[in-house]
């Protein structure tokens, strides 16, 4: 009678080894379950799956998703599933199952606002004066005769050009001719100097002392 309770003890005790291994094995293989995590941008955010575009694969990556997948910033707050859609930079924390990857966490990222792209600098255009006297002035050229220079110089004009006095007030083009002392504000385009704006300025009226 003795022998058969210390044999049923020892099968006892040998189960609740057998069992307490298990236990451990069991906790082992669960503690090698390990979430792996995934950055880049949804493609496809569908009823069972989400698809993501990342810099490491050629191929865009499919995780589906369960109930208990949450969805939150990057400063950990829960965002709504609804907003969640293709274009939005995302991590995704996944564990594997078999050849599913399984997504426990969606991490929606800030997306990089980009800024316009900066035209092109225009070659900036220095405004130059020029004193003189006009010499010629035709339909398409100002021909003015200054003291810088041993040869006259060559203004074209347009449309746009004003003509004003020294006050700043418009004179008419046609009062400008042969002989005005003028100062021309131009700007240059290549070769060529154009007039902005033909100041006429004041002449110079010369009294002859009568003779003793």
């Amino acid at each position: 009678m003795k022998n058969k309770i210390r044999n049923l003890g020892g099968l006892t005790f040998l189960g609740m080894m057998l069992l307490t291994a298990n236990i451990t094995f069991a906790q082992t293989t669960a503690d090698l379950t390990s979430t792996t995590t995934s950055a880049g941008t949804i493609t496809r955010f569908s009823p069972d799956a989400i698809v993501v575009k990342t810099t490491t694969s050629t191929d865009p990556i499919s995780y589906s998703y369960t109930k208990t997948t949450t969805y939150v910033d990057e400063d950990g707050n829960p965002v709504s599933m609804e907003t969640v859609k293709s274009g939005l930079p995302v991590t995704v924390y996944y564990d594997k199952d078999g050849n599913k990857m399984v997504a426990s966490k969606v991490v929606v990222r800030k997306t990089t606002v980009v800024s316009p792209t900066t035209p092109p600098m225009t070659q900036e255009t220095t405004t130059t004066t020029s004193a003189g006297t006009i010499t010629r002035f035709s339909p398409d050229a100002i021909v003015v005769r200054t003291a810088a220079s041993a040869d006259p110089v060559t203004y074209s004009y347009t449309k746009t050009t004003t003509y004003v006095d020294e006050d700043g007030n418009p004179v008419s083009m046609e009062t400008v001719k042969s002989g005005l002392p003028v100062t021309v504000y131009y700007d240059k385009d290549g070769n060529k100097m154009i007039a902005t704006k033909v100041v006429v300025r004041k002449t110079t009226t010369t009294t002859t002392n009568p003779n003793p």
